[in-house]
């Protein structure tokens, strides 16, 4: 199971979280009482900063080690009519108990899946990717990235059809075609 993804911004600076949507909706703070909905939104408005932080951070760390710049990156991006080779790990969360976050990233976006740790990693990278190309193909998610922000729903349809209710998939080719056209229909309507 899928606890959130996120859509959040690498370029040196303050990270920011262009999109994101969170699939364990109730927790209960330290007294075991439910807390108000603004409460709940905020604390998690709050994780998923704080995750998208350190896995910028993680990021800008590779970037540094690797004697990259950003003009580098968005020169490689540019020049790639395809999806280019993105940069990819895994983070625990240890402000997350049994969390990680698997993330993929280039230029100045990235992709972040946080999940339990007992899931299967390798699924969850191949679902990221899954969702990567198709918001590539129907926002320009690498190209134009505040796209996401401005045009949530159709982040949604991709969502929905990839990773529904936050669960991943096993799919095979036939079966990730077959969902392409179910999208391809709900993007046109």
């Amino acid at each position: 199971m899928v606890n959130a993804f996120i859509i959040h911004t690498l370029l040196p600076g303050p990270c920011r979280v262009l999109y994101q949507q969170v699939y364990d909706v109730e927790q209960r703070d330290t007294t075991g009482t439910k807390s108000s909905d603004s409460d709940l939104r905020f604390l998690r408005k709050q994780k998923v900063q704080e995750v998208a932080s350190e896995v910028h951070s993680e990021y800008q760390f590779r970037r540094a080690v690797s004697s990259r710049t950003v003009e580098q990156d968005m020169q490689r991006l540019s020049n790639e009519d395809t999806l280019p080779e993105m940069e990819q790990g895994f983070l625990r969360l240890p402000e997350m108990d049994n969390m990680i976050a698997v993330w993929q990233g280039t230029g100045n976006t990235c992709c972040t899946l946080v999940c339990y740790e007992t899931e299967n990693r390798m699924l969850a990278e191949n679902v990221l990717k899954i969702l990567i190309r198709f918001l590539q193909e129907h926002l320009r998610l690498l190209h134009q990235p505040i796209e996401v922000a401005n045009k949530p729903d159709k982040v949604a349809i991709v969502l929905n059809r990839f990773l529904p209710g936050g669960q991943l998939l096993f799919m095979n080719h036939r079966m990730v075609r077959q969902l392409e056209k179910e999208m391809d229909t709900l993007m046109k309507l």
